[in-house]
């Protein structure tokens, strides 16, 4: 069975595009594609905001801490909000919560 010049060209072409279909479909929904891809890149940017924040959670921790450690007015203030401690003369004022 022989084919003409014309004919073995688009059979050539049709294989060579069937072929290609697994691949094709790999490059855009496989493991590797071009979907996943996107969907990491989108994880990637998510975790890069949450570490910007983090970080700069992490800084403000790390000045109250220092200012515990060396301002002994933010020590008292502590002590008088969270554990109702007051000075020697001081007038504590107890007010009912109305509900």
């Amino acid at each position: 069975m022989t084919f003409s010049r014309k004919a073995r060209r688009e059979l050539f072409w049709i294989l060579l595009f069937v072929c290609c279909l697994p691949l094709m479909y790999a490059l855009i929904l496989g493991d590797g594609g071009v979907v996943q891809l996107r969907k990491y890149r989108k994880e990637l940017l998510e975790l890069q905001l949450q570490n910007a924040r983090l970080k700069k959670e992490y800084h403000s921790h790390l000045r109250k801490i220092e200012k515990l450690k060396t301002d002994p007015h933010e020590i008292e203030r502590i002590a008088r909000e969270h554990y109702n401690l007051a000075r020697p003369g001081d007038i504590i004022v107890n007010l009912q919560d109305e509900q």
